[in-house]
């Protein structure tokens, strides 16, 4: 008899009606939800008891996201430049600099890149200028580790020429590799999305390409990024229909410079999805 009297209260709070997050929502306590096999789904730190209400406040909070993305501020460059760096460490001369930097104007290709195709330095040389540029360490990819709970969308990897490197579980904390200069902006949408502390690290460019041709094929099925600028109200829709599909549980986003990060998560699998956001 005591043994149950304990465990009334454990029962309690899961049978207990919860409040829906919506404050428009027309069932503002409810018992339970069977709409995706779920107890409704929670949206960063709010719980939805259907798809109408979920979709109704995803929309008007991407709305919001939306502006404020519009709003953000460049990532911080104030840095001492690439090719100084390398020519007060001797390994470009002033000459070598200068014609590294006229192609890098007329082509457009970054400046490291043009300056290994020029054959100017070593890429052991450029990948140590980018560390103390940012004063980061340079991660040797041979270390690197894989881990599901720290996957990252392919495209976003591409876009910022970057990679998750290695993965502390008794610390939560995740090295995130970057081949060009650090974007501490995508640094903060990884820690709102994925549980883990991130922090960054130089990785060579050579092996950033060739590490990220096996994610992108590990990848395939778990992700889906639309090409085309979407509103608010149509991300909020498609990832509703995601979300039933996968019998999502839980969902959690971030903007990423021009784009919205999703993730949603079920008790067996995980889905991310990207969106362009609209420019206005």
């Amino acid at each position: 008899m005591k043994s149950l009297a304990l465990a009334l209260p454990k029962i309690s709070a899961l049978t207990w009606p919860r409040k829906c997050a919506n404050q428009h929502c027309r069932r503002s306590m409810i018992r339970s939800a069977g709409w995706w096999k779920a107890a409704g789904i929670r949206m960063q730190d709010g719980w939805f008891c259907g798809p109408d209400c979920f979709e109704n406040s995803l929309a008007r909070t991407l709305a919001a996201l939306n502006v404020s993305a519009r709003k953000q501020q460049p990532a911080y460059r104030n840095r001492v430049p690439l090719g100084l760096t390398l020519l007060s460490r001797g390994h470009l001369s002033e000459q070598q600099l200068k014609t590294a930097l006229d192609q890098h104007r007329a082509t457009g290709v970054r400046l490291g890149d043009v300056i290994l195709h020029l054959g100017f330095a070593t890429e052991e040389q450029v990948t140590s200028a980018l560390a103390v540029q940012w004063g980061h360490p340079v991660f040797p990819l041979r270390s690197m580790t894989s881990d599901n709970t720290v996957r990252i969308p392919t495209r976003l990897l591409e876009l910022n020429r970057m990679l998750p490197v290695y993965y502390a579980e008794a610390s939560k904390r995740l090295l995130v590799g970057f081949a060009d200069g650090v974007d501490y902006r995508i640094l903060d949408a990884i820690a709102q999305v994925l549980p883990c502390i991130p922090s960054p690290c130089i990785i060579a460019a050579s092996e950033y390409r060739r590490t990220l041709e096996s994610i992108v094929t590990q990848a395939r099925g778990k992700e889906v990024a639309f090409d085309r600028e979407s509103s608010p109200r149509e991300m909020a829709h498609i990832i509703r229909n995601y979300a039933v599909q996968t019998y999502a549980q839980e969902m959690r986003f971030a903007a990423c410079g021009d784009h919205l990060w999703t993730r949603l998560k079920g008790r067996r699998h995980e889905m991310d999805i990207l969106f362009r956001l609209a420019h206005e």
